[in-house]
């Protein structure tokens, strides 16, 4: 079986869980008997390999937008209308149609997999050159999420970008319809696709780094390099894009922490950047590191005592899982987290409401003086990681795409409660 996955979301730059996910996809997939290949934007997770077909080396809209960026104009690009243009008629600009189709044509996919609306816009394109391959979306974009309307800055990609506008419902229909199967990372995806397409099931997101020895001596050397060998650590790790992610509720509450033994790392690159240093100037106990290395991800996540997880929404975040892999205590937001992992663990997780920057800073600031919070949070990060962890979700993807390939149909999901487990 031939599997191909899309990743062209990476255009403007975006790097995030659904690129990371491709990454490891890419990779662990052949590890169980599937070919894959891979077409999209060049991003740290995927290697020069002859199965993958790279679109540019350079992205010219991924260039308009970091110069933007650096002369403070981001907002510009960011705006609403702005955002609508891109995706009405701008979205498949730079993109050699002719080439990809070439390529296609020699790979044959008999599965395709896409994880972002910009996918679907170059998969509607392509479709007539994919043959009888199924296709498949795994929602990263939360597509099937609840938006105030059309022109909600985290949907108009949706409403915009996939045809003629026709409302918000109508522009799903289109979407999901599209597909051949929808993988929802949790169930209240599960439940909101499955009104759109009849062939869904849940793959619930793990961590995407194992198998990492942390060599002690360099872990002590790391800390000493970042000067935060003597301070409890706080960290953020993931874009930073504040209509989504939220961290000026972090940075405010960090200003209005009294500990000056408390350091925060803020690790991660977008299009808020600015935003937050400016909010972090005057306190030398914020560091905005921007992007780092991945194998260096490792170390940042051992060098925390607490992650914190500030988003508004979140489909399944998979940093959070792999900081409780490396036994960082979380302290999540109330919109941050699923129906899933609530029913999971329930009253254990430590929670806060992402709007409130002083109950923040208070459960900050409980953390590191309350030695009984520390060691539940650090069992509990125990069992997030056990129940979360990357075998487990590859295996899945795994069956999913032979049996999709095979019946066409995906599995179905258990959709009980853990207690009636």
């Amino acid at each position: 079986m031939k599997v191909l996955i899309f990743d062209t979301s990476s255009k403007m730059g975006a790097i995030g869980g659904a690129q990371r996910v491709a990454g490891n996809l890419f990779y662990e997939l052949r590890k169980r008997g599937i070919s894959t290949y891979y077409i999209g934007y060049r991003t740290d997770y995927i290697k020069n390999d002859w199965n993958a077909f790279f679109i540019s080396a350079k992205s010219a809209q991924r260039g308009i937008k970091r110069s933007f960026e650096a002369n403070r104009l981001g907002w510009v690009l960011d705006s609403i209308p702005s955002r609508i243009a891109y995706y009405s008629f701008y979205s498949l600009s730079g993109l050699n149609i002719e080439n990809v189709e070439k390529w296609l044509s020699k790979v044959k996919p008999d599965v395709v997999l896409a994880s972002s609306i910009q996918d679907y816009i170059v998969l509607k394109a392509l479709k007539k050159h994919l043959g009888r391959a199924k296709l498949i979306y795994i929602e990263h974009a939360n597509a099937s999420g609840s938006y105030r309307s059309a022109f909600d800055y985290n949907i108009v990609g949706l409403t915009f970008g996939t045809g003629p506008f026709v409302g918000l419902e109508k522009a799903r229909k289109r979407f999901f319809s599209f597909f051949d199967g929808v993988i929802a990372l949790n169930r209240t995806q599960f439940m909101n696709a499955s009104k759109y397409n009849r062939n869904v099931t849940i793959i619930h997101s793990s961590t995407l780094i194992d198998n990492v020895k942390i060599d002690q001596k360099k872990l002590v050397g790391f800390k000493k390099r970042l000067g935060i060998e003597k301070d409890g650590v706080v960290l953020y790790l993931g874009r930073l894009s504040e209509a989504q992610k939220n961290v000026s509720t972090l940075i405010s509450a960090f200003r209005l922490l009294k500990s000056r033994k408390v350091k925060l790392l803020i690790v991660g690159e977008g299009k808020s950047r600015h935003l937050y240093e400016k909010m972090s100037l005057g306190d030398d106990r914020i560091m905005i590191l921007g992007r780092v290395p991945e194998e260096d991800l490792a170390y940042y996540y051992s060098a925390a005592d607490l992650y914190v997880l500030p988003s508004l929404w979140e489909s399944f975040n998979a940093t959070s899982i792999e900081a409780a892999y490396f036994g960082a205590g979380l302290l999540l937001s109330e919109s941050s987290i699923n129906e899933d992992i609530k029913e999971e663990f329930g009253s254990r997780l430590y929670l806060f409401n992402p709007l409130d920057a002083k109950q923040l800073r208070d459960k900050i600031e409980k953390f590191f003086t309350d030695k009984r919070l520390q060691k539940m949070l650090s069992s509990l990060s125990k069992e997030i990681a056990d129940e979360y962890n990357k075998e487990r979700q590859m295996d899945a993807y795994a069956e999913a795409l032979r049996s999709l390939h095979e019946s066409g149909v995906l599995p179905k999901p258990n959709l009980r409660s853990s207690a009636s487990r």
